[in-house]
């Protein structure tokens, strides 16, 4: 008995401390034709200056928001939304409250006017972790993130000069804590 016990309370440790996929692809977000942040909690990560929109809805979009399908939302970082005051601009995603991490898979990406370079860096918990260079047109793109980053806290979306970045897809594995 005392041994069905122990291992019970192994795998029930192990389940709440288990990876569950996320594929972040802002579909089940409701068709708005003016863009909104994206909502904090959704597939258990904050977003900072991430908006999403129906882009074939809205007309404030270039044709790198509309390469994916009709009636779904995508994410972005706008270029435009920062400037003047600086010639660059940041889309932040984070771990809850440090009651999760998140280990990056992959996203799909587009320029939202034209090309547009971007720089994406990982931290966990405050500690730099990696950073990748792209340079995007308005086709999506698939960008896979390494696997030597392991789980982290932030990952950063940095847009040179006016340029928008498009975020059709994103998947990760998100960790309890």
């Amino acid at each position: 008995m005392k041994k069905s016990l122990i291992l019970l309370a192994c795998i029930l440790a192990l389940a709440l401390g288990a990876a569950a996929q996320e594929n972040l692809n802002f579909s089940n977000f409701p068709l708005i034709n003016t863009p909104m942040p994206t909502p904090n909690g959704y597939g258990q990560l904050n977003w900072a200056n991430i908006f999403y929109v129906d882009p074939y809805e809205w007309s404030g979009g270039g044709s790198g928001y509309r390469q994916g399908q009709a009636n779904k939302d995508v994410a972005f970082v706008s270029g435009e939304d920062c400037l003047p005051l600086q010639n660059s601009c940041f889309g932040i995603i984070t771990s809850l409250g440090g009651r999760t991490a998140f280990q990056p898979v992959s996203a799909v990406l587009a320029g939202g006017f034209g090309a547009t370079n971007i720089t994406i860096t990982a931290y966990n918990n405050g500690q730099y972790v990696g950073t990748l260079f792209y340079s995007l047109t308005t086709n999506m793109q698939t960008v896979n993130f390494p696997v030597s980053w392991g789980s982290i806290t932030q990952l950063t979306f940095q847009t040179s000069g006016a340029g928008d970045l498009v975020i059709y897809d994103l998947t990760a594995y998100t960790f309890g804590g």
